[in-house]
């Protein structure tokens, strides 16, 4: 009876790319961040009622004297505080959700993301967002600490989209650009990166349009808010459609 034959060693270069595949595998089998993207991008379009102005607003409203947590929801808007206690729950919320997706995606997957850098960069952005317009204030327009013309450049722009309702935005893009770091994904980072031009593009077009009274309606400030939105829920769309087409390959 002929002996059965042995199983072909296999080189070190085929043992090599064997190792690099199932990692490849693991690393795709663990990546999930197509419902951050996502959950912030409805979060974001269900704020959008928010941004709307009841009447037609002046084009540099002066400052209101509104609490500190508005500092989420924008000192130029007229429904700025119930933008930041919205804002809160919907930063904070959407972290901690995304930390449970994550977890309940790593049990099925048998691999887990590290995700608590992440929702820990979310929620601390979220607790400097309530402070940093006040402190920004302080910098730009108290004679006892003046800004140099050297960080005017950023102090200013970034009030300005504070006093916009545009701080949440930066909160979601940190997260994010934390996230892309952990999954090691050159897709998210792409639209990170996305992300981060249309809101510095959105931004500096209020800083340089030297908008004159009448300039803006009641729905300036909210498609300003929207713009970027499209961003996350086409690169989640996207990346939920690689993700299903992944698992139905190894499948």
């Amino acid at each position: 009876m002929a002996s059965a034959p042995s199983p072909r060693e296999e080189s070190p270069e085929e043992l090599l790319e064997s190792v690099t595949t199932l990692r490849r595998r693991a690393r795709a089998a663990r990546q999930a961040y197509w419902f951050p993207l996502l959950l912030f991008g409805v979060l974001t379009a269900a704020a959008a009622p928010l941004y709307v102005e009841s009447t037609e607003p002046a084009a540099l409203r002066a400052t209101q004297d509104n609490p500190p947590l508005t500092g989420l929801g924008g000192d130029f808007l007229e429904r700025s505080a119930a933008l930041g206690w919205y804002w809160l729950a919907a930063l904070v919320g959407g972290y901690l959700l995304s930390l449970a997706w994550y977890r309940r995606h790593g049990r099925r997957a048998g691999v887990q993301t590290p995700t608590r850098a992440y929702v820990a960069a979310g929620i601390t952005g979220t607790l400097v967002g309530l402070v940093l317009p006040v402190v920004l204030e302080f910098l730009l327009f108290n004679t006892a600490a003046p800004v140099s013309g050297g960080t005017r450049w950023l102090t200013g722009p970034l009030l300005g989209a504070a006093n916009r309702g545009m701080l949440p935005h930066l909160v979601i893009a940190l997260g994010l650009a934390v996230l892309a770091h952990l999954e090691r994904s050159r897709r998210l980072w792409l639209v990170v990166g996305l992300y981060t031009a249309v809101l510095v593009a959105v931004n500096a077009w209020f800083q340089v349009a030297n908008l004159q009274p009448g300039d803006l309606d009641r729905f300036s400030f909210m498609l300003a808010a929207l713009l970027p939105v499209p961003v996350l829920l086409i690169g989640g769309g996207v990346a939920f459609a690689a993700r299903k087409q992944q698992h139905n390959g190894y499948a």
